[in-house]
């Protein structure tokens, strides 16, 4: 399923260093080199109302954050800012509630664990909803996205992703993508084939970068991450097969903080209803990931 139209932005994405192993960049600070502002959203009493009355007298929300995957959620050239069209929408959804975002950056594997704990109140890094994580926490969709391969331009190695059996794979650790690769490569076993080889890593842009540098055959990720990824390299990477399993990203929220749960998927049909969210996803040119309607714990298709 293709994009209607290239995701922008990508000099940005480019200067914060997100595509490379260095953790620092610079950028010229030219104005198109910009990410799309953020909007600016009223807030709803009605819908504040709705809120636990500690977070809604607290004004203000933790929500963890692996802010390495361009470009759903990054870092800013600052090295402390949080950018991304997930930080956008989700930003949105919470100022129409009344409340101030704190974004707080950490490990993926770590944010679902920091919710339970309490460390967070809420935990946003392109979750992909999934059964089993909401055994363990409430998560509210808000987006939808499917998993798409790439690999170096023409595919030296031919890679398939329907047989992929003896290929060095690439992925982010405890990703929907890290559990796909595994099952692949068990059924490769399985048939008497050679095991794919899976090489991990803590954030998907090292999972990229070892593609490039030909250490890899090829990585999996979510399409709009996919893309930036060929958009940000030029000609040196290319999609392989189609998008496939396209699922709702979720926020996270305490399993048993059912009331924030319903208060956030309220405030995401708001700014559904209001036209906020057709204009992020149209300034980030990911139209295609729009959803209908906002709901906790939605049944998902495994």
């Amino acid at each position: 399923m293709p994009l209607r139209k290239p995701l922008p932005y990508f000099t940005a994405l480019a200067a914060a260093g997100v595509l490379t192993l260095s953790a620092c960049g610079g950028g010229d600070g030219a104005e198109d080199d910009a990410a799309p502002e953020s909007p600016e959203v009223s807030a709803d009493e009605e819908l504040a109302a709705l809120l636990p009355e500690e977070i809604r007298e607290s004004g203000v929300v933790s929500i963890g954050v692996e802010a390495e995957y361009p470009p759903g959620e990054y870092l800013d050239d600052d090295g402390e800012t949080v950018l991304g069209f997930n930080v956008d929408l989700v930003t949105a959804a919470v100022n129409k509630l009344g409340l101030e975002a704190e974004w707080v950056p950490a490990n993926f594997d770590s944010i679902i664990i920091g919710v339970d704990s309490g460390n967070h109140n809420l935990g946003s890094s392109s979750f992909t909803i999934t059964e089993e994580r909401m055994e363990a926490v409430n998560m509210v969709s808000y987006f939808s996205s499917g998993t798409q391969w790439f690999a170096l331009a023409g595919n030296p190695e031919e890679v398939d992703p329907e047989n992929a059996c003896g290929m060095r794979i690439a992925v982010q650790t405890g990703t929907t993508h890290d559990d796909d690769i595994e099952a692949r490569s068990e059924a490769c076993v399985e048939a008497g084939e050679e095991a794919i080889t899976i090489e991990k890593f803590q954030n998907q842009p090292l999972a990229t970068s070892s593609v490039i540098s030909g250490l890899n055959d090829a990585s999996l990720a979510d399409l709009p991450t996919s893309l930036f990824a060929l958009q940000e390299t030029g000609d040196q990477l290319e999609f392989i097969g189609d998008q496939y399993d396209a699922a709702p990203y979720g926020v996270v929220t305490h399993q048993d903080d059912t009331e924030l749960a319903e208060a956030l998927a309220a405030a995401f049909n708001a700014i559904i209803e209001d036209g906020t969210y057709d204009d992020v996803l149209q300034e980030w040119g990911i139209e295609v990931g729009a959803i209908e309607t906002a709901e906790v714990n939605p049944d998902v298709d495994e």
